[in-house]
């Protein structure tokens, strides 16, 4: 017994220490924390963007948490010391069979377990395609899996935002972030589709959570940009909303916060989408530069619709330039030289979607993730989920959506890697 003691003091200490400094420089909402068991095995199942996520969720939970880790991780000497310390099962993905039956064991022995179902930290900021381990986990075990989604990590210095992981500085100090527990899935009920379900809505309670305060319906953006007028006139339910869309907008690898980007004046889209142009430069303090005409030399993005598109198709492009289309062509593939084209999907002048750059690899061994697919708006920014519609269909909800929900362009779904994506029909 004296030996267990001494054994568990260091996890202990470095628990309290490790939760003061993370409490110092982040300041973490909680949405629903009652919904964590006050005994017995979980399988906590967070989306995964940041070194920092398992620090973050063990200062949101009560209970300790025990970690499951891909062993890739174990390259770095300070994550080999925390895996040490905090008994982290490590998953080797040849031989995976061993990590599985000391997960259920912990999990039997009444442990919360928290295992990121992505198996990999997100490089667009998006939800990745989920892997099957946690399946197989969670029928064997039989114990509850509890979908857990933390908003506002994305531009934490332990995040991909700005290409990279470390070595840049923090926007703010402190951070904000917001942590929602989901409701609990059986076990025999577990399978990919049902729990990334149950995350999309965690991300939509952290988003509503975070703009709960009545003031953020009376907030109108300083300075000018297009459409300002229209905000003035509209609603305080309505501006909440567009203020929750711009923030949605922030948590991505498209628009960069603190970025210029260009729009054409006589564009009809950087009015009617009110987040690109107002909320999300308010949020994050990025410039929009409005224009009569493209300048091919004025690489960087652009933001439009037809418009923009048809006079791409006539300037000259000199330098780089990342197309982000909101236009009713947008699935149509510009094919040019300096131009980038990322569909999206706005709609009721809500941003439902975005494509972005594929996101760099930080190792040459890292996994790819694409930021965007031929055949689709792009990836489903975090905030909104999908509910099928009656007569066929799906409607995108979330708490920037009006009660009834967004009805989404027919025969289009949402495919495992996160991107709405139209049907092809044969």
């Amino acid at each position: 017994m004296k030996g267990y003691s001494i054994r568990l003091l260091p996890s202990q200490l470095i628990r309290v220490i490790g939760g003061a400094l993370v409490r110092l420089v982040y300041r973490i909402q909680r949405v629903h924390p009652e919904r964590i068991p006050e005994r017995g095995g979980a399988l906590l199942l967070p989306n995964h963007v940041t070194f920092a996520d398992g620090f973050f969720l063990s200062v949101a939970c009560r209970r300790p948490v025990r970690f499951v880790m891909d062993d890739a991780f174990m390259a770095r000497r300070s994550v080999r010391w925390f895996a040490k310390i905090f008994e982290t099962v490590a998953i080797r993905r040849d031989q995976p069979r061993e990590a599985i039956r000391l997960t259920i064991e912990a999990l039997r022995n009444g442990e919360l377990i928290c295992l990121f179902p992505e198996g990999q930290l997100t490089r667009t900021g998006t939800l990745t395609e989920l892997r099957r381990g946690f399946e197989l986990i969670a029928k064997k075990a039989g114990h509850p899996l509890i979908p857990i989604w933390c908003d506002g990590s994305w531009g934490s210095i332990f995040s991909f935002e700005r290409g990279r992981f470390f070595r840049k500085w923090p926007y703010e100090f402190p951070f904000r972030l917001t942590m929602a527990f989901g409701e609990e899935i059986h076990p025999a009920e577990g399978d990919r589709e049902t729990v990334r379900q149950g995350l999309l809505v965690c991300a939509a309670a952290a988003l509503e959570k975070r703009f709960e305060r009545g003031g953020w319906g009376r907030r109108i953006p300083e300075g000018g940009g297009p459409g300002l007028a229209n905000f003035r006139n509209l609603g305080e339910a309505e501006r909440r909303r567009l203020w929750m869309n711009g923030h949605q907008l922030g948590q991505v690898n498209a628009l960069q916060r603190r970025t210029p980007f260009f729009v054409l004046r006589q564009d009809p889209v950087p009015v009617g989408v009110p987040a690109v142009c107002l909320t999300f430069p308010a949020l994050f303090r990025a410039q929009v530069i409005g224009c009569e005409r493209v300048d091919g030399d004025h690489a960087g993005s652009w933001v439009g619709g037809d418009v923009l598109r048809s006079m791409l198709g006539q300037t000259q492009i000199v330098g780089q330039i990342v197309f982000y289309d909101f236009g009713s062509k947008a699935l149509e593939p510009i094919y040019r030289a300096g131009v980038e084209h990322c569909p999206c999907l706005a709609v009721a002048g809500l941003v439902i979607a975005m494509s972005m750059p594929h996101p760099p690899r930080p190792r040459d061994d890292s996994e790819p993730q694409l930021g965007h697919k031929l055949g689709t708006w792009g990836k489903l920014l975090p905030g909104w989920y999908l509910r099928p519609a009656e007569g066929g269909g799906f409607r995108a909800h979330g708490p920037a959506a009006p009660q009834e929900g967004l009805a989404l362009p027919p025969k289009c779904y949402l495919d495992a890697e996160g991107f709405l994506s139209e049907v092809r029909v044969p």
